[in-house]
């Protein structure tokens, strides 16, 4: 199962639309393997979604940080909520991945945006 981690807010707004990346996945399956937990401020957190993927009989968990580098909030708040789901779930087997914004395919969709709008007069 891979395991979005995205900040979180207190604003409901925020979220709302942070849930909708889940909800616009094409294929079911897809949906059904992928969750969304929260760093801080609003649940499910990163042991909420871990612990129920576990005891619904998943033990192969991946998490992809919804960041766009690995300093900061990744490495300073990311891992030890990683950390922190090795020890309560033994038998798990959780793999923290390069943050979003670090991955070949993020930079491949940048490059296209870029490409799209490059000449195209679109205000930023």
């Amino acid at each position: 199962m891979l395991i979005l981690v995205a900040h979180g807010s207190r604003d409901p707004r925020w979220r709302a639309s942070v849930e909708q990346v889940v909800a616009s996945l094409g294929v079911s399956t897809v949906r059904e393997t992928v969750r969304l937990a929260y760093m801080d401020f609003t649940p499910p957190t990163l042991l909420d979604v871990a612990r129920e993927a576990f005891l619904s009989g998943e033990r192969n968990l991946w998490v992809l940080p919804l960041f766009l580098a690995t300093e900061g909030h990744v490495e300073r708040d990311v891992k030890p909520l990683v950390e922190a789901v090795r020890a309560a779930l033994d038998g798990v087997e959780i793999t923290l991945l390069a943050p979003f914004g670090q991955q070949a395919e993020f930079r491949e969709a940048l490059a296209r945006i870029a490409d799209r709008t490059a000449g195209s007069g679109m205000a930023p």
